[in-house]
């Protein structure tokens, strides 16, 4: 069982969310950064689905009230277990009565905190990822208690030293492949799309909002599907891109799709980051 002393500035419970339920109007949810949450169940074997903390910018402090492991990934956060340090990318084992404190955000803006098992919580559409209110809680809280299905398994050593870069999140080049709009848009601003350097006006589990001054004649068309990564353009010129939480359509343009790599570097930057577009090869 895991206590919660503090929960940090926003902290959820994600799995790999609900893929099947779109059509009813239910957002995929599930983590903002799909890279560092399979690098978590694969550093601390389990399944896919394995349900982890996800942590923005300050994270919780845990009473541990059982013997188990963990082990962080994604943002670089100031972590002690008990007061020693905690490294990124590392399984750490714990004992009953020690104190985890995920601090503050150092590098990045998001990190995933995985307990060997799962949370013995209920699946809610076949996902126990948070949203509300879908689920009764829009993210953990003070004083709660969550018990959590261990289960020990051998960790690869071929995968042990598994870790994603930590320039990765700094990388300012978001590669995408063109959205299913892209064609409806002018050269010139296809051109200024894929030159300008944008800024991140805001942001959240629903998506990010770049800073833009571009020109778009379009006005909104009929709605279609939206999924997390997609590039959206807004007939008042502005840049929206969708992530884990975004609606299930939208009638704005949709003109570039990033790549799942440059989803979860979009998603570790901040208010204020710089970020730019490039046409993906691949």
């Amino acid at each position: 069982m895991i206590e919660v002393i503090s929960s940090g500035y926003f902290t959820t419970i994600q799995d790999s969310g609900r893929k099947t339920h779109r059509h009813l109007g239910v957002p995929i949810s599930g983590p903002m950064d799909l890279n560092s949450f399979y690098l978590a169940n694969l550093l601390l074997p389990g399944l896919d689905s394995d349900s982890v903390f996800e942590c923005t910018l300050i994270g919780p402090k845990l009473k541990l009230r059982c013997n188990s492991r963990f082990v962080i990934t994604g943002a670089k956060f100031d972590s002690y277990l008990d007061n020693e340090p905690v490294e990124n990318n590392k399984v750490y084992s714990f004992r009953a009565g020690q104190i985890l404190k995920v601090g503050r955000v150092k590098a990045g803006l998001r990190c995933y905190l995985k307990f060997e098992g799962t949370f013995k919580i209920p699946k809610i559409l076949n996902s126990k990822s948070f949203f509300y209110p879908i689920t009764k809680s829009i993210s953990i809280n003070d004083g709660e208690k969550y018990e959590f299905i261990s289960k020990t398994r051998d960790i690869n050593s071929k995968i042990i030293n598994l870790k994603i870069s930590e320039n990765a999140f700094s990388k300012k080049t978001l590669f995408a492949r063109p959205g299913p709009d892209w064609g409806l848009i002018t050269g010139e601003i296809k051109k200024q799309i894929l030159s300008e350097i944008f800024f991140i006006k805001s942001q959240n589990r629903m998506g990010y909002r770049l800073s833009s001054e571009l020109k778009n004649d379009f006005f909104n068309l009929i709605s279609k599907v939206v999924i997390p990564g997609i590039v959206q353009f807004t007939p008042g010129g502005e840049i929206i891109i969708a992530t884990a939480d975004c609606q299930v359509t939208g009638g704005y343009l949709q003109i570039l799709l990033l790549t799942i790599d440059s989803l979860s570097n979009l998603v570790q930057k901040p208010e204020g980051s710089e970020v730019k577009f490039s046409l993906s090869d691949n």
